[in-house]
């Protein structure tokens, strides 16, 4: 191997060796400030864990389309004027969460899911036993019996069919209630997205010159 590219290499390890360590310190360090301090929104925030991506090194920084498509899904968990609590800030690589008020409804642990299964009644072994002997039967007489009996069977099985849905129905808009409210009490976030690596010396200045059009951090 060549001088140069075990050169190269080493640089590698080395920039990669110091850029964890310096996330790390940055994620303490803007925790430290933010986690526990209140602050006052200027605009409405939706009731989701996916929060309002910002773009910081676009030239329009919030795609407000997406943006309202979030507001009228998932409702206004908090509204402008309201002020609330940083309750947590995550350094990744290329994005800082910023999370308000709990950071947002959806995340691993939250039940998202409005359907509601409830098993249908299946066809009964007196109706497969039924439809066999109407098959093989000859007296019309008696194959009409069977046929009588099989149809209310079966109306009977229908009628119990329409009740199991009507009463999924009303629970599954009774569970989709349960989540909407949830989702306007369980905070929003932003999400400060970079194009690279979110810079290894970002200060708590950096991330409130970000955010200003959107959030007062000295309002009480």
């Amino acid at each position: 191997m060549s001088h140069t590219r075990l050169m190269f290499l080493a640089s590698t390890l080395l920039l990669v060796t110091v850029a964890t360590p310096a996330l790390a310190q940055n994620e303490a360090y803007l925790q430290d400030y933010f986690e526990g301090r209140r602050v006052t929104l200027r605009m409405d925030m939706p009731g989701t864990q996916k929060g309002v991506n910002v773009h910081v090194d676009s030239r329009r920084d919030i795609d407000f389309a997406d943006y309202g498509n979030d507001l009228r899904r998932y409702g206004i968990a908090i509204r402008e004027g309201d002020t609330v609590m940083v309750t947590k800030v995550k350094v990744k690589d290329d994005l800082i969460e910023f999370q308000l008020a709990g950071g947002g409804f959806g995340t691993f642990w939250d039940d998202t899911d409005t359907s509601v299964y409830i098993p249908y009644v299946q066809t009964s072994e007196r109706e497969r036993s039924l439809e066999r002997r109407i098959r093989l039967e000859t007296n019309r007489t008696y194959r009409r019996q069977l046929e009588r009996e099989l149809d209310s069977l079966r109306d009977r099985r229908d009628r119990s069919n329409r009740r199991i849905q009507l009463d999924g129905e009303r629970l599954a808009e009774r569970k989709y209630e349960r989540v909407l409210n949830q989702r306007l009490y369980g905070g929003s976030r932003f999400n400060l997205r970079f194009q690279g690596r979110v810079p290894y010396d970002i200060r708590p200045e950096d991330v409130m010159d970000m955010l200003r059009e959107y959030v007062d951090f000295y309002r009480r």
